[in-house]
């Protein structure tokens, strides 16, 4: 059997991907701790009330 050499490698990469992704999400308003609650209900009855919630709470 073939012995496995794992080496520790770490890949450079520019920030600027994660910095613009970090941009983007701050300019998403958050969800209060009350909302998030509601949102959460709605979804687990379901139906189109469920599902609106659910993209609301995932847009």
């Amino acid at each position: 059997m073939r012995q496995l050499k794992i080496n520790k490698s770490i890949t450079n990469r520019s920030s600027a991907a994660l910095d613009k992704y970090l941009v983007e999400i701050g300019r998403e308003e958050l969800i209060s701790t009350d909302e998030e609650v509601e949102l959460a209900q709605r979804i687990h009855r379901g139906g189109p009330d469920g599902q609106a919630a659910l993209d609301r709470l995932t847009r």
